[in-house]
């Protein structure tokens, strides 16, 4: 049978392409796993004055890699937790311009990690509202609440969520929108478009727009790999990331 999952984005899995898409049943115990490598390459250039009060121009490349390894479990019925750990490295080189020429490099590594909770409200409800509560490290915090609507063989998201952190801006509202295709029994497809505001502090808006791919890798849809494609755009800046992700669920 098809079955539809929303875990932490807008996934759709697929058994049983003959029938209709359905809710799976949330059993206790039931436990998913994800594994994914992101890359973000980005770049900009411009002017700038050094620490003697010399001006130049410069051109810098950044490459950013993030691994990331999470997992959720249903503790209850209709109570879902989860656990993200993520460490992110970004290598960059820069050209400054004197007019004489002088290169740059260096890099930085963090590493975050994140809990997370989910409530089912109303399982008998079309639009099988949710509400979640975030808290992370380096502090971050927030809460969110979504909504999911069946229209095989689509599956609609839209996401309400205010999100909070220890650096300026120190509060973002958070709209996502998303919709899920099932393909066929191996494929299904998403897409996703996000717009964060901040609402305390000064910040700059960011949208970002995603389309996902997954690939199961046995009939039962225990596992699957996929390929995401990210495009950011914050003010005048944008960039495009692409993620490839291995995940399966059980038992």
């Amino acid at each position: 049978m098809r079955t539809l999952a929303v875990i932490l984005a807008f996934p759709v899995f697929a058994q049983q392409p003959i029938d209709p898409l359905r809710r799976p049943e949330e059993t206790v115990g039931q436990y998913t796993w994800r594994l994914s490598l992101g890359y973000t390459p980005s770049g900009r250039e411009g002017v700038g004055v050094d620490e003697l009060g010399r001006p130049y121009t410069f051109t810098t490349f950044s490459q950013e890699w993030r691994l990331t390894l999470s997992g959720t479990v249903q503790l209850a019925t209709g109570l879902k937790a989860g656990v993200e750990v993520s460490e992110q490295t970004v290598f960059t080189q820069e050209v400054r311009r004197y007019p004489e020429e002088v290169r740059l490099s260096f890099s930085r590594r963090a590493v975050s990690s994140g809990l997370f909770c989910e409530y089912r409200l109303d399982p008998q409800k079309p639009w099988d509202p949710r509400a979640s509560f975030l808290l992370g490290y380096p502090w971050k915090g927030g809460a969110g609440l979504s909504l999911s609507l069946l229209r095989d063989p689509m599956v609609l998201v839209a996401d309400l969520s205010v999100r909070y952190q220890e650096e300026e801006p120190w509060s973002w509202f958070i709209l996502g929108l998303g919709a899920g295709f099932v393909a066929n029994l191996w494929i299904n497809i998403s897409a996703s478009a996000t717009l964060a505001v901040p609402v305390g502090g000064i910040g700059v808006p960011q949208t970002s727009l995603s389309i996902r791919a997954r690939y199961a890798l046995d009939v039962k849809g225990k596992q699957e790999i996929g390929l995401r494609a990210n495009l950011v755009l914050r003010g005048e800046q944008t960039w495009l990331g692409l993620e490839a992700e291995w995940l399966g669920r059980g038992p």
